[in-house]
């Protein structure tokens, strides 16, 4: 609520807009929502996700936040997320897991867009119709690399340093191939669980 109260302010103050108050939501409730296992019980984070959609589809009705930034394209991208939070507390109970599935969504995903936006139009490319930057896919490649390295060092009691130099050398690309293809958001749902299923099937 203080994040979207704070978007609200930045918004009628003309200081962020557009896909840029987006990304400034994203960015700022995924980062924080990564860290929720080691805050509440993942029931709790089932719960919490599940209202965040009720919130969001009361919210498209009734408009009390403008967190969208009156986005015009087509993206179900917040509803994916939300989605995606309740699916990967299910199937993962590894706290470093979720946190690394997140912040792949919030960091990422949310630096490459703004990348992106601010830098890329000069390189642009589409990919099944849907338009894409090298500059924002290079941002979410390099954005993806650093979480991964960072993060799989805390989990260093379930992978083999074999196990960690092959994650960090596919997984980075392998992600970014998943963002290019995703559509209207999809990537926000497919990427976490993608990432936390190849976790689990590679952990000692």
């Amino acid at each position: 609520m203080l994040i979207l109260l704070i978007a609200e302010l930045l918004s009628e103050r003309k200081i962020l807009k557009g896909e840029y108050l987006r990304k400034f939501v994203h960015i700022a409730s995924g980062s924080f929502i990564a860290f929720w296992p080691w805050l509440l019980s993942w029931r709790t984070i089932q719960i919490l996700s599940l209202l965040m959609v009720l919130v969001m589809v009361t919210n498209k009705y009734i408009g009390f936040f403008n967190y969208h930034g009156k986005v015009r394209r087509p993206t179900y991208g917040d509803y994916f997320f939300a989605l995606a939070i309740f699916i990967s507390a299910i199937i993962s109970h590894n706290k470093i897991f979720f946190a690394l599935a997140i912040l792949e969504v919030a960091l990422a995903d949310g630096l490459a867009a703004i990348a992106g936006i601010g830098f890329g139009k000069r390189w642009e490319y589409k990919v099944l119709g849907n338009k894409k930057t090298v500059i924002g896919s290079m941002a979410f490649w390099i954005a993806s690399a650093s979480i991964l390295t960072a993060g799989l060092l805390a989990a260093h009691d379930v992978f083999t340093f074999r196990d960690y130099y092959y994650l960090l050398l596919l997984l980075p690309p392998g992600l970014t191939v998943l963002e290019n293809l995703a559509a209207y958001g999809v990537d926000n749902l497919v990427i976490p669980i993608f990432l936390i299923i190849v976790l689990r099937l590679v952990q000692v």
